[in-house]
């Protein structure tokens, strides 16, 4: 057998092992997540595997590959109608959990990756003080370029003070993305952009949660429901007190209002009756009848 032969075949067979892996995860799992692999490096993508080991199978294999298990899973009228999505690079999500969940445990389980010049930074990025384990030498132009403090310690760099190398918000330089990865420093959080899902039966798009949104609603219908009971003096325990004490301050302003001698009321009425005199007291004097 030729060299070019064997290679051919071995390829072939890795091919139709993939395949097969694939259609084993199409049977066992619910949902086929289509994820963007974007800014995503192998290391990051290993700690995500790590990270979500018992519940997420994530799969990098051509599109046409998964196309093929596509076929023999579903049939070629499924096959068809997903093949739009199955474009540029993409990284297969395989799940029992239902994609907006995905996204919370993806989006709360962000990797830290080393920053690239242009990258924004999402935080203020501090360089934090203490022995940073380098040797002196021209290196320290880096830090001094950076306005960074430091001392020689031991035989290496220590910095002085925690210093701030980009605010949030800037484009983060060359030289703070040089010194950031002498230090090993990783400023920017990375993990998967969910595209698209497929249950088997209909795909869903804009796979998205805001939870600052969902926590305004959730505290707007919260309110609302507290107004409500307020208003009927519905007797439930959350209410309640702020019922009790509503009601409260009603009857102390019909009594006040009925002057009745009261001994709850009764501060309130002589304080009200002596601004009243000394009301009805500047009229008359501004009439000259005091």
């Amino acid at each position: 057998m030729s060299k070019y032969i064997a290679i051919k075949k071995a390829s072939r067979e890795r091919k139709e092992k993939l395949i097969n892996e694939v259609i084993d995860y199409l049977k066992n799992y619910k949902y086929l997540i289509i994820a963007d692999l974007f800014k995503i490096k192998s290391g990051d993508l290993q700690e995500l595997r790590k990270k979500f080991y018992n519940t997420l199978k994530l799969k990098v294999i051509k599109n046409s590959l998964l196309k093929v298990a596509l076929k023999k899973v579903y049939g070629d009228k499924i096959a068809e109608k997903l093949k739009p999505y199955l474009k540029n690079q993409n990284i297969y999500i395989f799940s029992n959990i239902n994609p907006y969940e995905v996204y919370l445990q993806l989006e709360k389980n962000k990797i830290k990756t080393e920053a690239k010049p242009g990258d924004i930074a999402e935080e203020d990025i501090i360089v934090p003080a203490g022995n940073t384990g380098i040797a002196p030498g021209p290196v320290m132009s880096k830090f001094s370029k950076l306005k960074i403090p430091t001392k020689v310690e031991e035989g290496a760099i220590t910095i002085t003070k925690d210093t701030v190398v980009a605010k949030k918000g800037d484009k983060i330089s060359n030289e703070v993305v040089e010194l950031l990865n002498l230090l090993g420093i990783k400023p920017i959080s990375v993990t998967l952009k969910l595209k698209y899902c497929f249950d088997g039966k209909s795909i869903i798009e804009n796979i998205y949660v805001d939870l600052n949104q969902i926590k305004k609603d959730l505290e707007k219908a919260q309110q609302a429901a507290l107004n409500l009971s307020l208003n009927a003096a519905l007797p439930i325990k959350e209410v309640l007190p702020l019922i009790i004490a509503q009601a409260h301050n009603n009857a102390i302003k019909i009594l006040q209002n009925l002057v009745i001698p009261d001994k709850e009321v009764l501060k309130y009425s002589i304080s009200k009756a002596y601004t009243n005199a000394q009301i009805i007291h500047e009229i008359l004097k501004s009439k000259g009848l005091s």
